[in-house]
């Protein structure tokens, strides 16, 4: 009887931590400033579950496009919330495809992601 019990607690933890899939980490980018409130590009990474740094860099590039005025903060929000609709576990496809497309239907031409892979920390574009 005590052996049948062993087992049946190892299979109940081997089925307990198989079904284990994601944890909730910690913000990737803090913005330091003591703030309770996350900015737009901490809110963008962390909800985009943007891992990758071309994505963090594609989503800064973004981030400077709100700032220099050519899009508007509410429709980065928007397609932010769109892309998350779509895919909840794999949203940064989603909202990068639909930003494009919105960019591009206001004239504004935004690169895709994958030329931002070499571009660092300085917001530049690969050529």
């Amino acid at each position: 009887m005590m052996m049948f019990r062993i087992w049946l607690s190892l299979g109940l933890l081997i089925v307990c931590v198989g079904q284990c899939h994601a944890q909730i980490t910690a913000s990737q980018v803090s913005s330091g400033t003591g703030s309770r409130s996350a900015t737009l590009e901490e809110q963008l990474v962390n909800r985009l579950r943007a891992s990758a740094e071309d994505q963090r860099n594609y989503l800064k590039y973004v981030v400077k496009q709100v700032e220099l005025g050519k899009i508007d903060v509410k429709l980065v929000v928007g397609i932010e919330r769109y892309a998350l609709r779509r895919n909840p576990s794999l949203p940064f496809p989603f909202f990068e495809r639909a930003f494009r497309y919105e960019a591009s239907r206001r004239g504004l031409t935004v690169p895709p992601v994958r030329q931002f892979a070499t571009a660092g920390a300085s917001g530049g574009i690969r050529r």
